[in-house]
Parts: C-alpha cells; sequence; structure tokens
C-alpha cells in the first residue's frame, strides 16, 4: 500500500518559481529558481526560465552562462530542437548584443548543425531571424528582407505570433535601412501595434519595441522613436520588467537627449553603462558615447571628455562628440582634423548623415565653406533618400549656415525658418534653440533687430531651462551685457505627470480635449493672480509672478482644478529670483532654478524655493529640505506647499 507524500521542498520551490515568473513577478521568480538551482542543478527547461527571468531583473550577466548550460542538458537529453533554439540565442547574445562575432559564428554553426536533421520548425524560423539582423549589420538589406520573410512563414505555420511578428519587422528594418521608409515605416508601426496588444512572450515585445526604436533612431526618425520609447516604457511598467535591456537603454537615452531632456538622458546613459559594463563592454562604450555627447550639450567639457574617452578605450569612436568636444575647446584645426578622419571610414550613408552637421559647424568655424558646402549637399541628399523630419531639419540648418558664412544672410533665413518648424514639431527644443541663434544672426544682418533679439531671448530662455551652460553663455555674449533689463520675478513651471502614458490611455482625441481643459485652468489661474505665460513648454508651462503669494496662488488653483476635473497629476515648481527681461521672454540662473524645481516636484505637488515663501501668511508647508540641483554649483533649500488647508487650518 502506498501513501501519498508530501510535495519536496525542491518541488514547490520550482511551482512557486513558476508561478511567480507566470504572473511576471520576475524578481521572485528568480530568487526561488537561483536557490532551487543552488539546491539541485535545474533541468533544461528550468534554467532557460531562470535565464529569461535573469533578463528582466537587471542579472543579465548570468543569461549567457544559463543559456550555455540549458544547451549541454538538451543535447544530452538527445534534444536537438530545443538545443538549435538555445544555441541561436547565443548566437544572438554572443554576436549581435556583445559583438563577439567569432563566438557568435561558432554558435550559429552549432545550430546550423543541429538543424541540417530536423524537420522544418520554429527553431528555423529563430535561426533566419538571427541571419536577418547578421544582413542588417552588413547592409545587406536584401538578404534581410528574404530572412525575415522565411521567419514571418515559419512563424505562421508553427502558430508562433512572437516569431510571425519579428520575421514581419525584420523585412520591415530592411526596407527602413534600404530607403523605401514609408512601406517600412507603416510595416514597422503594425508590427508594434500587434506586439501591443499581447498574445505573445514579454520577451519578443520588448525585442520589438527596442528594434523599432533602433530603427526609428538610425534614420533620424526620433518622433517616431520618442513615441515607441514611452510606449515600450509603459509596456516594462505594466509587466513589471525592471528596465530597457542591453543596448535600447542607449537608444532611449539618444531620443531623451534629442528632446532636450538632458538630465534623464545622462542618468539613463550612465544606468546602462553601469549594467553593461560586466555583460558586453563594447555595448558599454556606447553609452559612454552617448554619455559625452549630453555632457557636451550641457557644458560639462571635463567630464565629456572623460566619458568620450571611456567610450574609446572600449572599443567605440565617439563621433561626432569628440570632434566637437574640441571645438568647444578652442582647437578649430584639431576638430577639423578629427571629423575629416572620422568622415574617412567607409561608412553607409545614414552614419555619414549623423557626423556631417559636425563637419559644417567646424569647417565654417575653421573658415572652410567648401568643405562645410559640400557636406551640406550630401547631408541633403540623404535627407532626401530617407524623408524624416530630423534630417531634414539638419540639412535645412546646414543651408542656412553655409549662406551665413557666404555673407548672404537673405538666402539663410528661409531654410533656417524651415529647419526651426521641424525641431519644433518633433520636440527637439535644444536643437530648435540652437536654430534660433543662427536665424538671430541672419535676421540681424538683414536689419530686422527685433526679429533677432526674439530669437535670441527665446533661444537663451530653452538653454537656461535645459542646464546648457555653453550654449546659454553664447547668446548673453551675442545679446550683449546690457541687453534687456533686470527685474525680480517669481517664476513658476508646471508639467503634467506621464503625459504620454494617459495619451495612450484615452487616445489622441478625448486627450486633446483633455490637454485644452488644463491650458484652460493654467491660463485662468494666471490671470487671476495678475501673472503672465511666458511660454508653453509642451505638456506645461513657464510662468511669471509679480509676488510668491501670486504663484502660490495660481499654482493652488491649478491643482485644485486637476484634482477635481482632470484625470492626471500635476507638478509645479516655483522660485524668486532676478531674472534678465528680454523681449517677451525672460533669461537667467533663476529661470534654470525654477525649472530644475519644477522638474524635482513630485505628482500633484507645488514645490518651491525655501527662500521664496518664507514669512508668506496662511502658508502651509512641510518641512525644508536641501536639493543639489543640475547644473547649479550650491545646494537650494525647498519646501512642498500645501494647498488643501491653510497653515493653522
Amino acid at each position: 500500500m502506498c501513501e501519498n507524500r508530501p510535495m519536496s521542498e525542491l518541488a514547490e520551490g520550482l511551482e512557486a518559481a513558476r508561478a511567480a515568473l507566470a504572473d511576471r513577478r520576475w524578481r521572485d521568480g528568480y530568487d526561488l529558481l537561483k536557490a532551487a538551482d543552488e539546491a539541485e542543478r535545474l533541468g533544461p527547461e528550468d534554467l532557460e526560465l531562470l535565464a529569461w527571468s535573469a533578463y528582466f531583473t537587471d542579472e543579465i550577466v548570468r543569461v549567457v552562462p544559463l543559456l550555455e548550460r540549458a544547451y549541454a542538458a538538451y543535447v544530452a537529453a538527445g534534444d536537438s530542437e530545443r538545443a538549435a533554439f538555445v544555441a541561436v540565442q547565443l548566437a544572438h547574445e554572443y554576436g549581435s548584443v556583445r559583438l563577439q562575432q567569432a563566438v557568435g559564428n561558432g554558435w550559429l554553426a552549432r545550430a546550423e548543425r543541429l538543424l541540417e536533421d530536423l524537420p522544418e520548425g520554429r527553431a528555423h524560423g529563430y535561426h533566419a531571424l538571427q541571419r536577418g539582423l547578421e544582413a542588417l549589420a552588413k547592409h545587406d538589406f536584401d538578404a534581410a528582407y528574404e530572412h525575415g520573410e522565411t521567419a514571418e512563414r515559419i512563424g505562421r505555420e508553427v502558430g508562433d505570433l512572437g516569431l510571425e511578428l519579428r520575421g514581419r519587422q525584420r523585412r520591415a528594418a530592411a526596407l527602413v535601412y534600404r530607403g523605401d521608409i514609408d512601406e517600412g515605416k507603416l510595416l514597422l508601426n503594425e508590427v508594434n501595434a500587434a506586439a501591443y496588444g499581447g498574445g505573445i512572450q514579454p520577451y519578443d515585445t520588448v525585442v520589438i519595441y527596442c528594434n523599432a526604436i533602433g530603427a526609428c533612431r538610425d534614420v533620424a526618425a526620433f518622433d517616431e522613436a520618442s513615441q515607441w520609447t514611452e510606449r515600450a516604457q509603459l509596456f516594462c511598467d505594466e509587466h513589471s520588467i525592471s528596465a530597457f535591456p542591453g543596448v535600447c537603454r542607449i537608444n532611449r537615452a539618444e531620443v531623451m537627449r534629442y528632446e532636450g531632456k538632458l538630465e534623464d538622458a545622462e542618468a539613463t546613459a550612465t544606468e546602462a553603462s553601469q549594467l553593461l559594463a560586466g555583460w558586453a563592454p563594447r555595448l558599454a562604450g556606447a553609452a559612454y558615447a552617448e554619455i559625452g555627447e549630453v555632457r557636451l550639450r550641457l557644458g560639462d567639457l571635463a567630464r565629456a571628455g572623460e566619458a568620450f574617452d571611456q567610450a574609446d578605450a572600449l572599443g567605440r569612436d565617439p563621433e561626432p562628440g569628440r570632434s566637437l568636444l574640441l571645438l568647444a575647446r578652442g582647437k578649430t584645426a584639431a576638430a577639423l582634423a578629427s571629423i575629416r578622419r572620422a568622415l574617412t571610414d567607409d561608412l553607409p550613408a545614414l552614419e555619414r548623415a549623423r557626423r556631417l552637421p559636425a563637419l559644417v559647424e567646424i569647417g565654417l568655424a575653421a573658415g572652410g565653406v567648401e568643405d562645410a558646402a559640400a557636406a551640406t549637399e550630401e547631408l541633403a541628399e540623404t535627407a532626401a533618400r530617407y524623408d524624416t523630419p530630423a534630417l531634414h531639419a539638419a540639412a535645412h540648418v546646414a543651408v542656412g549656415a553655409v549662406a551665413l558664412a557666404r555673407d548672404d544672410p537673405s538666402a539663410a533665413v528661409r531654410p533656417l525658418r524651415h529647419a526651426l518648424r521641424l525641431w519644433l514639431e518633433t520636440n527637439a527644443r535644444y536643437e530648435a534653440a540652437r536654430t534660433r541663434v543662427l536665424l538671430a544672426r541672419a535676421y540681424e544682418a538683414t536689419g530686422d533687430a527685433e526679429g533677432a533679439m526674439h530669437e535670441l531671448a527665446q533661444a537663451g530662455s530653452v538653454f537656461d531651462q535645459l542646464g546648457a551652460r555653453l550654449d546659454t553663455q553664447r547668446v548673453d555674449s551675442l545679446l550683449g551685457r546690457d541687453a534687456g533689463r533686470r527685474v525680480t520675478k517669481t517664476f513658476a513651471f508646471t508639467d503634467i505627470v506621464d503625459s504620454t502614458r494617459h495619451l495612450e490611455h484615452h487616445g489622441d482625441v478625448h486627450w486633446q480635449k483633455l490637454l485644452r481643459r488644463h491650458d484652460e485652468f493654467v491660463r485662468d489661474a494666471v490671470a487671476a493672480n495678475g501673472g503672465e505665460v511666458v511660454d508653453d513648454t509642451g505638456d506645461g508651462f513657464f510662468l511669471a509672478f509679480k509676488r510668491a503669494e501670486d504663484a502660490i496662488g495660481a499654482a493652488a488653483t491649478v491643482q485644485r482644478a486637476a484634482a477635481e476635473h482632470l484625470p492626471f497629476d500635476v507638478r509645479i515648481g516655483v522660485h524668486t529670483a532676478e531674472g534678465t527681461h528680454v523681449g517677451e521672454n525672460y533669461r537667467g540662473k533663476g529661470v534654470h532654478t525654477a525649472a530644475r524645481i519644477g522638474a524635482l516636484a513630485s505628482g500633484g505637488e507645488i514645490l518651491a524655493s525655501a527662500a521664496s515663501v518664507r514669512g508668506l501668511a496662511e502658508l502651509c508647508t512641510g518641512p525644508v529640505r536641501s536639493e543639489r540641483l543640475k547644473g547649479l554649483a550650491d545646494p537650494v533649500e525647498v519646501v512642498a506647499v500645501d494647498w488643501r488647508r491653510r497653515a493653522g487650518g
């Protein structure tokens, strides 16, 4: 007679781990599987599960060793199909992620040997995916398209929707890279929308999003890359995935840089460099190059140089940043020699297009107008071929800059205005501000002094808000010390928290209605408290008030209206300081400080500098805390203002 024995501790742990992973509790699943593996070596299926849980919990360094063990276990068990599948994934991890091509080729050869004697099936489809990715790396776009087609067909035949969608996306990427932009992007967006609809594994969804972001980034379609970045972040949050894996984090940081979110971009790229250092050092080099690009825009030249050196040491050529750093340091001849070297390599058109604007800027600084003109012509040809707003904008800026260098400011105005419109439409605030500076030069030279002053004031205000110190100094120099008048104002910045996520939830039409209502609340509150709307920053406002109590009153009114009528949170930063009133805008350190305080605030919060609200009657505030704000040498004391009640209430 047999007795029912209780489930062993190991079996209970495995069951709990599998249940955790099914619930997307990746850390719990990883810890439980890891403990089970330490107690008794796991079988190949559970080793694969442990590898994927490691992937989603920032334990990426553990992925490859676990997959190698799973491969060996499948081979020992005679499961050639699963062994081949894992071998293909290892070929991807080594060859495409770690950039250790020889090792990757070895794993792909192992997979191919195992697949030779098997009927066509799922593993063949993933093999075709990897072959397509390698073809893209070699710029063999026709081969990449064919491999994607094979993967898509096999995925459809075996009922693997993730494989089918990834094969279709491989085709889309091939179309985009070879210049069939409209067809490629349409297919790319179709795949992304299908991936968001569910029905596939989280890894497949993340890979689809990351590939889409990378493809858009490579052809300078940053507006679309930004949209898919936000969608990918939403997916990661919903599925408890810690963050973007691997190179996707670097692409995400570049999108942030494009949008002028310089501090967030630096933090994201720094996080990527730390994560990748022990897993894929050459990719870590790309992260350091991105860190350098951000620091260059922030005017932190010493630390930008350090980041570029780290990128170089890890095998990543940090161009065009390194050449532009030399220019910023006043080493014009060295900068020109550097960017010329960077363009002698055998680079595809899109990679050259990333470096050509630097050649235009540096060439003009060195007096090489013809070099800059030739680079401008090549850039325009690439923009015409790939037809994305950022490429067209960069080409128009180059045309305008060359016209200015040839003392033909009238010819510079139209392309620069066109470029400015494109930058603004795609939310490229830093690039738009840089273009305004050139446009101001063109206006000044054509006798439009008022237009020039307006563009410089707008540019300077954006540079202040972004913390771009060197650009701020250049604008100050162009304006002159006596330009504008010094005033004391209370500046405020408002911002909708997680606006893109709410857009996704509510849909375009309803979101626009909500946004209009939000804007009305802000403008009405500002008018009622005697303030002025200085600038509409997209999802928020830059405001100015005569007195701090007026600013707090308006901010409290906005928060109460948002809490009662809007399905999202608003954060507001307030700071009283001197600023320079130029045209219809305000400039100076006080503006930058207010912007940084606003960025520090939480949803539904009014955060003010302590000095601004000290002594205000009937105001209830939280404890004073000291915060270090980016771009400011000294810490700033801030307090949260409780807009729900008055002091003593």
